[in-house]
This record gives structure tokens, C-alpha cells and sequence, in this order.
């Protein structure tokens, strides 16, 4: 810190701005001088100093005021400061070091009140005689900031760490393969570190390096088995009523779920385009490093009777302006031909045949694999709604 007892004076100490790690002069004493010390001078009396506390010889001060400046030379004997600045009535003075950055001290001045000697002799400080001593100091600049380096454990892909000061985030790192994170050039401070509502405390010291370790749970939990009778169906992964995944099951009916965290699941099988599952395991609790296997069936469907509709127009939600327009041109080509329409995947499973209007957003492929599943034979048909009415009346 700095000894300064000439604040009451009105004397200020402006800061340089240095790179950290930087050498410059930096103010360590302002004194105003006491009566019995001064003997009735008007003097800035200046010292400059090595690291090690040593005068350093010809080093220059430049003292400043309203219309002059002027340099002066620390050469005076070593009995005595380095250099002195004698001021005159009302002159207010500024002085800072040259040769490196440079704190500066503002405010010296001496129409200051009488100080009369407390020994009753000499002249004491009056108006217009009052001292000051001003040191500096060459030093290097503290660092203002500090690293965080940090590893987490039970780590996996695709994981960045937050840095929070107090609520508020400041920056973000990615975790790499190892498990690593860094947070680099972070002001001095107490920090939070948050990841996948993990959080872990650690204080960044300006110039060092802070070691945090942030454990998450383990992932390492695997779900697996096989659906009967459910090729094209949807295999849904639900844990406190969030669907975490969901996938359409392939031919042979097997999944496997990894990379699970401890919680209680349920694996459930829906038909596309519905919410409710046709078939839901029972609660699955995991540990994080655990296995379950699970075995589901889906009842079969009643086949309705060959021949009941020979072919469906298959059109999406009936809600979706897309399909309003698609309606808006198909429906006099429907009612000429006699067509069975609707917008049910179901329904349109009991046909021999189904014409799907329009691309993926408005039927998802996993109607179409679900119909495919059930034997159905399947056109699709794109474009705009004029496109598809043409190739409706030319019989695709």
C-alpha cells in the first residue's frame, strides 16, 4: 500500500496503466511534511528508487502545471532527496517519473492554513510554505488476472463448462477428449463453475493458476432388448415424463440405449403419429453403471378383410395449411374417382395400396416404413397441389 498522509491536502494519486508483468514507477510515499520538518520551505522534494530500494542516480521527474512543465534530475548527495522542486503562490503541481510508465501524483499546491511548529520555534508551515515528499519506485505490474485449469470426471463428448461470477455468466470452455477445460486471462475472484447442473466453487488469484475438478455422474447405463411385432414402430425413451429419444424400430425389433445416467425409465412403443404407447415396460432404475434388459410385444392388429379398400389417399394432418391446399385442388379428382382419403397412417394400414400426398412435413417416413412393415404398397407424390392433381387424373 501506499504511505500517504497528504489526502487531507487535497493530494491524488492517479494510477499508470501497465501491461501486467511490466516494469514502471509506482508511487510508494506522498508525505506532507510537519512543521518542525519543512522550517517554512515551499519545496516538492523527490526520490526514485530501484526494486531494491537504491537511488537510482540521473533517473528524471517532469513536474507539470497550468503553462510550464519542467524536468528535473535526481543527482542531490545522498544526506538529502534525490531531487527538489521549489513552487511558488498558487501554483498547483502534477509529477510523475520519466524513462518507464509512470504513476503520477496531482494536487500539490502550498496556499494551504498556517501550521504553526508545535515547539514554538522555527518558522513552521504558513500559507504559501508547505512541503512535500513524493517517492517512487520501479516495479513490475501486478497481474490482474489468473487461469483456471480444470478436468471432469466421467466425462464424455460434447460437454462445455460455464464460468458463473456470482449469477451471472462470464465465459464458456469446451471439454476436450481427455476430459480438460481451460479459462484463460480471468480477473481475480470468486467464481462458480457449472456443468449439467454440477456446480464447483474456485478462487482465481491474480498471476496463478486455479486446479478445479468437477465429477458428473455416471453415464454408463445401458437399456436393451427387443420388440415383437414392432418394426416401424416407435421406440420412446421416458424418464419423468420427458422423452429423452425416440427412433423408429427396424425389421428384427432390437435397440439399445446407452450412455444412461442414474434415474428410474420407461421404454415405451408407439404407432406413428400417435401419443399414447401401445406397449410401455415397467419402471427401469439405474444406477448409472448398471444393465436392464427388456423384452416388449405389441399386440397384433386384426387384419380387415383382403379386398375392403384396394387404395387410400393418404394425406397429412388436417390441420396443416398444406394439406388444406392440397385438398383444395385433389378433392374434385377424389370425388370423380371414387377415392378413400383421409389423414389417419391406421386406417390407411387396412389398404392394399396407398397414395401419399406430399414430402416428409407433411407425412413423416416413419408412416411410411409403418406401412411398408404391414405390406402395404406405397406411392408418394410431391410437388405442388396442381403437380399432384395432374398425376392423380393420369391415374399414378
Amino acid at each position: 500500500p501506499v504511505e500517504n498522509n497528504a489526502g487531507a491536502y487535497d493530494v491524488t494519486i492517479e494510477e499508470a496503466n501497465v501491461t501486467p508483468g511490466a516494469d514502471y514507477w509506482r508511487v510508494t510515499r506522498v508525505y506532507h511534511l510537519a512543521p518542525q520538518e519543512n522550517n517554512g520551505r515551499h519545496h516538492i522534494f523527490l526520490e526514485g528508487l530501484s526494486p531494491e530500494g537504491v537511488r537510482i542516480r540521473t533517473s528524471q521527474a517532469l513536474i507539470t502545471w497550468d503553462g510550464g512543465e519542467q524536468k528535473v534530475t535526481l543527482d542531490k548527495p545522498e544526506s538529502e532527496p534525490g531531487a527538489n522542486f521549489p513552487m511558488w503562490k498558487w501554483q498547483v503541481c502534477s509529477v510523475k517519473m520519466l524513462g518507464l510508465p509512470s504513476d503520477s501524483v496531482h494536487g500539490l499546491r502550498t496556499n494551504h492554513p498556517d501550521e504553526p511548529n508545535p515547539s514554538g520555534g522555527g518558522a513552521g508551515n504558513t500559507l504559501f510554505h508547505h512541503s512535500f515528499l513524493v517517492e517512487f519506485q520501479q516495479t513490475k505490474a501486478p497481474e490482474r488476472t489468473g487461469t483456471i485449469l480444470g478436468r471432469v470426471e466421467n466425462h464424455r463428448a460434447n460437454l462445455v463448462v460455464t464460468l458463473l461470477r456470482g449469477s451471472d455468466a462470464v465465459d464458456n470452455a469446451t471439454v476436450d477428449t481427455s476430459g480438460g477445460f481451460t479459462f484463460t486471462d480471468v480477473s481475480a475472484g470468486a467464481y462458480t463453475l457449472r456443468l449439467e447442473g454440477v456446480t464447483q466453487p474456485v478462487q482465481v488469484t491474480a498471476g496463478q493458476t486455479a486446479q478445479a475438478a468437477i465429477t458428473l455422474p455416471p453415464r454408463n447405463s445401458v437399456i436393451e432388448g427387443t420388440v415383437t411385432n414392432g418394426a416401424g414402430l416407435l421406440l420412446r425413451l421416458v424418464s419423468q415424463g420427458d422423452v429423452l429419444a425416440q427412433g423408429a424400430l427396424g425389421q428384427s425389433g432390437t435397440f439399445r440405449l446407452r450412455n444412461l445416467a442414474a434415474a428410474t425409465y420407461f421404454v415405451q412403443v408407439v404407432r406413428p403419429g400417435e401419443i399414447d404407447p401401445v406397449v410401455q415396460s415397467e419402471a427401469l432404475m439405474l444406477d448409472g453403471n448398471n444393465q436392464r434388459r427388456i423384452d416388449l410385444t405389441v399386440p397384433q392388429e386384426q387384419p380387415t378383410p383382403d379386398g375392403v379398400i384396394k387404395q387410400y389417399v393418404l394425406l397429412g394432418a388436417a390441420d396443416k395449411a398444406t394439406t388444406k391446399a392440397h385438398l383444395t385442388q385433389l378433392a374434385p379428382v377424389l370425388a370423380d374417382q371414387r377415392m378413400t382419403f383421409g389423414f389417419d397412417v391406421h386406417e390407411a394400414a387396412n389398404a392394399r395400396e396407398v397414395i401419399v400426398i406430399g414430402d416428409g412435413h407433411a407425412v413423416a417416413e416413419g408412416a411410411l416404413i409403418y406401412l411398408s412393415m404391414r405390406g402395404v404398397k406405397i406411392k408418394r407424390l410431391t410437388g405442388a397441389p396442381e403437380a399432384i392433381r395432374a398425376q392423380l387424373e393420369a391415374g399414378s
